[in-house]
């Protein structure tokens, strides 16, 4: 009995080891397996902050303008959120990326129902253009950020957009930063570098950038005033058809000496025959000033003018040394073409020989025969 007890006694306790050991057992794989699970959770924990870290230095970068970072984002936020996408294209293409402006047209396009998107994405089109050297669109660019058309408003840009377009002959931005010049939103105007854009609008042969020249010299507008510059600059436009610098320079001569209001109703006449409407009533004013007689003969003078200029016939200075010659007046001409050549020269003779015949003719008729009709008649009518 004694050896079947020890028996028992030896199998139980091994069977007491045994178990102890397969517990043993599996504490430890159960402490390995906690210990695996912390080191995993404290790993996705430090890469869950090391994304985060990385997001914040990406967003601070892209905040301060570093430009692939913005990219990426961008592009990223594209599969999740296109207000998102769309703010960080904004934010490239402000900074003058065109891969941040074509996406700002391309996420705008497929929002067509949105009008303040349709603004931002002509804008941006335009800017795409100005930046691959488009002049026009340089200009145009200018005006919108002047305008605040489709996008925020920035006067130093525009500006700096519309110089550009300046510099390369662009004459709209050149007659624009002549007016800017003088302009009373300007908050820093400068009357003396509108002549300088006019000046250059002119050399370009602009009849506009011509009689705004002008007018500058008649107001003494950032030069000093001179009655015979302003005049030149204004026949020189009025000269080759330009209906307002024939109005303004009507205007110049009014009152002006002895002839004043003679060469005055002479280029007023012109005007409203070339659809200045404007001028017909100051045309008018001046012709019941200085008499039917003389409105008569008046008239029957600008008769040549008004066939040259429809003819654009009519030579440099031609009319100006016309006139000149005819009422005996200064105006300036600049000293590199105060000599004419044989050619202009002739045309001026010629020219001013017909005026003087037909000065001649009036007088030999009639003057009570004559009677000055104030009614619309074919001076009234614009030229086609």
């Amino acid at each position: 009995m004694s050896i079947i007890g020890i028996a028992i006694g030896a199998t139980g306790l091994s069977l007491i080891l045994a178990f102890l050991w397969m517990l043993s057992l599996s504490l430890r794989r159960k402490r390995l397996e906690e210990d695996r699970k912390q080191r995993e959770s404290a790993y996705r924990k430090a890469l869950e902050k090391a994304r985060l870290l990385e997001k914040q230095e990406r967003l601070s970068k892209a905040e301060n303008g570093h430009v692939p970072t913005i990219l990426f984002l961008a592009k990223e936020a594209e599969r999740t959120s296109v207000k998102e996408a769309l703010y960080w294209y904004n934010k490239a293409a402000e900074l003058d990326n065109v891969t941040g402006m074509y996406g700002v047209v391309r996420i705008s396009q497929k929002m067509r129902e949105d009008v303040i998107l349709k603004e931002k994405s002509k804008f941006w089109q335009t800017c795409i253009a100005a930046i691959e050297g488009d002049t026009k669109s340089k200009f145009e660019m200018g005006m919108a950020l002047l305008k605040g058309q489709g996008t925020s408003v920035n006067m130093d840009k525009a500006l700096e957009m519309t110089h550009t377009a300046a510099e390369e002959n662009y004459l709209p931005a050149i007659l624009f930063l002549g007016d800017w010049c003088t302009a009373a939103s300007n908050p820093m105007p400068s009357p003396e570098d509108s002549n300088h854009w006019y000046n250059k609008a002119s050399k370009l042969h602009s009849l506009e950038g011509r009689m705004k020249l002008g007018l500058n010299y008649l107001n003494g507008i950032g030069v000093e005033q001179n009655h015979s510059k302003g005049c030149y600059w204004l026949e020189r436009a009025a000269e080759k058809g330009h209906s307002q610098s024939m109005y303004h320079a009507g205007e110049a001569w009014i009152d002006r000496s002895k002839t004043g209001n003679a060469i005055a109703y002479i280029w007023l006449f012109l005007s409203a025959h070339f659809g200045y409407e404007p001028a017909k009533s100051l045309r008018d004013k001046v012709g019941g000033n200085i008499g039917v007689d003389s409105v008569v003969g008046l008239q029957s003078l600008a008769k040549p003018l008004i066939q040259k200029i429809s003819a654009n016939k009519v030579g440099k200075h031609s009319i100006i040394k016309a006139l000149n010659k005819l009422y005996k007046r200064d105006v300036f001409i600049p000293e590199k073409v105060a000599k004419p050549s044989d050619k202009l020269a002739e045309e001026m003779t010629e020219l001013t020989q017909a005026l003087v015949s037909e000065v001649q003719e009036i007088k030999t008729n009639e003057s009570g025969n004559a009677a000055f009709d104030y009614s619309q008649n074919q001076i009234d009518k614009p030229n086609h």
